[in-house]
């Protein structure tokens, strides 16, 4: 399997269409657009969570679509900076791995990894998933607003 790993040097185009893609989800996110949000993602896309617990791990999911209507519906200012750590791509499916902070009304919720994976259809790059970790402790070096 011959990836296109990105970020080493200046990202080839099929790794920076990927990042663009992941960027405008999440600039969509961070203005609460969800129009904006569905523009880039695939029907039937999921959102997987970890969050970890004193008692285990609890991992959950649900269409991505519905965390999209949550986000959008939001009373609170939500914006997550993120941080492009690593872009692979294969021909039509690529994965980006990004440091992220949840801030909610200025204020730092959590931090974590976003990893989007993503497939290319004829309509360009669409996001099929987004699995991240939710982390509470150890923040400092997370993306800042």
């Amino acid at each position: 399997m011959a990836a296109t790993p990105a970020l080493a040097q200046t990202p080839a185009e099929p790794a920076q269409d990927a990042i663009s893609a992941v960027r405008s989800f999440t600039d969509a996110f961070d203005r609460g657009d969800r129009a904006g949000m569905r523009a880039v993602i695939t029907q039937g896309a999921q959102v997987i969570f970890v969050r970890q617990r004193d008692d285990g791990n609890q991992v959950r999911d649900m269409p991505l679509i519905d965390l999209v209507g949550r986000i959008s519906s939001a009373p609170a200012d939500l914006k997550e900076p993120i941080a492009i750590k690593s872009v692979m791509v294969d021909g039509p499916v690529a994965m980006v791995w990004a440091d992220f902070s949840l801030f909610v009304d200025g204020v730092r919720s959590h931090c974590g990894v976003d990893i989007f994976t993503l497939a290319k259809g004829s309509d360009g790059w669409k996001i099929a998933t987004i699995t991240y970790s939710h982390l509470t402790e150890s923040c400092e070096g997370a993306p800042a607003l």
